[in-house]
Protein backbone atom coordinates (compact mmCIF):
# COMPACT_ATOMS: atom_id res chain seq x y z
CA UNK A 1 0.00 0.00 0.00
CA UNK A 2 1.34 3.21 -1.34
CA UNK A 3 1.18 6.00 1.09
CA UNK A 4 -1.11 7.73 -1.47
CA UNK A 5 -2.96 4.95 -0.71
CA UNK A 6 -3.28 5.59 2.88
CA UNK A 7 -3.91 9.33 2.56
CA UNK A 8 -7.06 8.39 0.52
CA UNK A 9 -8.20 6.13 3.09
CA UNK A 10 -7.66 9.03 5.58
CA UNK A 11 -9.50 11.82 3.32
CA UNK A 12 -12.56 9.08 2.92
CA UNK A 13 -12.30 8.42 6.73
CA UNK A 14 -12.60 11.95 7.80
CA UNK A 15 -15.23 13.14 5.43
CA UNK A 16 -17.59 12.39 8.23
CA UNK A 17 -16.35 15.80 9.66
CA UNK A 18 -18.20 17.35 6.87
CA UNK A 19 -21.49 15.51 6.85
CA UNK A 20 -24.20 16.80 9.15
CA UNK A 21 -25.80 13.48 9.47
CA UNK A 22 -23.85 12.20 11.97
CA UNK A 23 -25.37 13.34 15.33
CA UNK A 24 -24.08 12.80 18.95
CA UNK A 25 -26.44 9.42 18.99
CA UNK A 26 -23.25 8.38 17.00
CA UNK A 27 -21.10 7.27 20.00
CA UNK A 28 -18.37 5.76 19.28
CA UNK A 29 -18.13 3.54 21.84
CA UNK A 30 -22.05 2.42 21.33
CA UNK A 31 -20.89 1.39 18.08
CA UNK A 32 -17.86 -0.67 19.14
CA UNK A 33 -20.27 -2.42 21.04
CA UNK A 34 -22.97 -3.12 18.91
CA UNK A 35 -20.19 -4.38 16.43
CA UNK A 36 -18.83 -7.20 19.10
CA UNK A 37 -22.83 -7.89 19.85
CA UNK A 38 -23.23 -8.46 15.94
CA UNK A 39 -19.65 -10.32 15.50
CA UNK A 40 -20.33 -12.84 18.38
CA UNK A 41 -23.83 -13.24 16.72
CA UNK A 42 -21.87 -14.33 13.59
CA UNK A 43 -23.57 -11.20 11.56
CA UNK A 44 -20.50 -9.78 10.03
CA UNK A 45 -21.74 -7.55 7.52
CA UNK A 46 -23.77 -5.93 10.87
CA UNK A 47 -20.14 -5.97 12.51
CA UNK A 48 -18.37 -4.38 9.99
CA UNK A 49 -20.91 -1.66 9.53
CA UNK A 50 -21.05 -0.75 12.94
CA UNK A 51 -16.83 -0.68 13.16
CA UNK A 52 -16.49 1.32 10.40
CA UNK A 53 -19.23 4.02 11.58
CA UNK A 54 -17.22 4.15 15.03
CA UNK A 55 -14.29 4.83 12.75
CA UNK A 56 -15.83 7.95 10.88
CA UNK A 57 -17.39 9.23 14.25
CA UNK A 58 -13.92 9.33 15.78
CA UNK A 59 -10.87 7.85 14.12
CA UNK A 60 -9.27 4.98 16.42
CA UNK A 61 -7.09 2.06 16.35
CA UNK A 62 -9.12 0.24 18.07
CA UNK A 63 -12.42 0.65 15.14
CA UNK A 64 -10.11 0.18 12.08
CA UNK A 65 -8.51 -3.05 13.91
CA UNK A 66 -11.74 -4.40 14.41
CA UNK A 67 -12.82 -3.91 10.74
CA UNK A 68 -9.99 -5.17 9.74
CA UNK A 69 -10.30 -8.48 11.57
CA UNK A 70 -14.11 -8.76 10.03
CA UNK A 71 -12.62 -7.93 7.07
CA UNK A 72 -10.34 -10.67 6.81
CA UNK A 73 -13.03 -13.09 8.17
CA UNK A 74 -15.07 -12.19 4.93
CA UNK A 75 -11.85 -12.71 2.72
CA UNK A 76 -11.62 -9.41 1.99
CA UNK A 77 -7.67 -8.93 2.48
CA UNK A 78 -6.67 -6.08 0.89
CA UNK A 79 -9.29 -3.62 2.86
CA UNK A 80 -7.96 -5.41 5.88
CA UNK A 81 -4.53 -4.94 5.72
CA UNK A 82 -5.35 -1.14 4.81
CA UNK A 83 -7.16 -1.07 7.72
CA UNK A 84 -4.32 -1.97 10.26
CA UNK A 85 -2.27 0.36 8.54
CA UNK A 86 -4.33 3.11 9.25
CA UNK A 87 -4.15 1.59 13.00
CA UNK A 88 -0.63 0.92 13.19
CA UNK A 89 -0.63 4.73 11.75
CA UNK A 90 -2.92 5.76 14.71
CA UNK A 91 -0.75 3.62 17.31
CA UNK A 92 2.69 3.79 16.30
CA UNK A 93 4.02 2.01 19.02
CA UNK A 94 1.11 -0.87 19.29
CA UNK A 95 2.50 -4.26 17.58
CA UNK A 96 -0.92 -5.50 17.09
CA UNK A 97 -1.56 -3.95 13.98
CA UNK A 98 1.29 -5.58 12.77
CA UNK A 99 0.61 -8.95 14.25
CA UNK A 100 -2.93 -9.22 12.89
CA UNK A 101 -0.96 -7.73 9.60
CA UNK A 102 1.35 -11.11 9.30
CA UNK A 103 -1.91 -13.18 10.04
CA UNK A 104 -3.36 -12.09 6.69
CA UNK A 105 -0.60 -12.37 4.87
CA UNK A 106 -0.09 -15.99 6.31
CA UNK A 107 -3.29 -16.75 4.69
CA UNK A 108 -2.44 -15.15 1.37
CA UNK A 109 1.15 -17.27 1.29
CA UNK A 110 2.58 -13.95 1.42
CA UNK A 111 5.41 -15.19 3.67
CA UNK A 112 8.19 -12.57 3.11
CA UNK A 113 5.64 -9.62 4.00
CA UNK A 114 4.16 -12.06 7.19
CA UNK A 115 8.42 -12.20 8.08
CA UNK A 116 8.34 -8.37 7.74
CA UNK A 117 4.88 -7.98 9.71
CA UNK A 118 5.85 -9.94 12.73
CA UNK A 119 8.99 -8.36 12.86
CA UNK A 120 8.05 -4.61 13.18
CA UNK A 121 5.83 -5.71 16.00
CA UNK A 122 8.63 -7.84 17.39
CA UNK A 123 10.76 -4.69 17.03
CA UNK A 124 7.56 -2.11 18.70
CA UNK A 125 7.54 -4.99 21.68
CA UNK A 126 10.79 -7.24 22.36
CA UNK A 127 8.99 -9.44 24.80
CA UNK A 128 6.35 -10.07 22.57
CA UNK A 129 6.65 -14.11 22.90
CA UNK A 130 3.27 -14.75 20.54
CA UNK A 131 4.94 -12.28 17.56
CA UNK A 132 8.87 -13.82 17.76
CA UNK A 133 6.69 -17.52 17.67
CA UNK A 134 4.90 -16.19 14.29
CA UNK A 135 8.35 -14.80 12.82
CA UNK A 136 9.91 -18.25 12.86
CA UNK A 137 7.10 -20.10 11.30
CA UNK A 138 6.65 -17.43 9.11
CA UNK A 139 10.79 -18.26 8.82
CA UNK A 140 10.57 -21.56 8.19
CA UNK A 141 8.13 -21.20 5.75
CA UNK A 142 10.42 -19.79 3.84
CA UNK A 143 12.90 -22.17 4.00
CA UNK A 144 10.39 -25.22 3.08
CA UNK A 145 9.37 -23.60 -0.70
CA UNK A 146 13.21 -22.76 -1.37
CA UNK A 147 14.04 -25.71 -0.29
CA UNK A 148 11.26 -27.41 -2.46
CA UNK A 149 12.48 -25.06 -5.48
CA UNK A 150 15.84 -26.61 -5.04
Amino acid sequence: MTSLDIKILRLSSSLHLLSPSIGPSEDPRRLIEEGNSSLKEGDLDHALNSYQRAARVRPSSSAERRSALVLGMMGRYMEAIASLDLAAEMEPLDPMPWIFRGFIFWRLERWQEATASFERAVALRPEEEYARYCRSISVEEINKRRARRF
